[in-house]
């Protein structure tokens, strides 16, 4: 009876070590995750707070009676630097195409975007919003001109 009763508490003396084995790898691991994301999310922020650009001027020009081209200039004016593939353009709501003449913009750096064909006539006026890739949005309004 001694002896059967030894082995049990060395069975299970074993099984819980083996248990607690597993468990501490699973919680490491998952804490290592939980490290990684914190970093990542720590970095997201310091560049979204570091980052920042404005409209500098916005020219609309008529081409024909109902269409005109579009060319927006904006500074960097934070300490991040943008890929200008990556910014959004909505006129009205609406996405447009537009093309940039760098593609990055850099620190206190200008940029400019040129998009054609868009509806409007002289002296309509537009709702012009400019997002980057980060979230970053600046809105304007502008008048199509002759």
């Amino acid at each position: 009876m001694g002896f059967s009763t030894t082995a049990g508490f060395a069975l299970l003396f074993i099984a819980g070590l083996i248990a607690f084995g597993v468990v501490t790898t699973v919680v490491t691991s998952e804490i290592k995750e939980i490290n990684k994301i914190i970093k990542l999310r720590n970095k997201e922020e310091v560049e979204l707070r570091s980052s920042d650009f404005k409209i500098v001027n916005v020219t609309a020009i008529n081409v024909t009676a109902t269409t005109y081209n579009l060319t927006v200039i904006i500074n960097n004016t934070g300490s991040t630097t943008f890929d200008c593939t990556r910014f959004t353009l909505l006129v009205d709501g609406v996405i447009i195409n537009a093309t940039c003449n760098v593609s990055k913009l850099y620190p206190l750096e200008y940029a400019k975007f040129t998009a054609g064909n868009l509806d409007g006539t002289v002296g309509s006026s537009h709702r012009l919003k400019v997002v980057s890739d980060n979230g970053i949005g600046r809105y304007t309004t502008f008048t199509v001109g002759g």
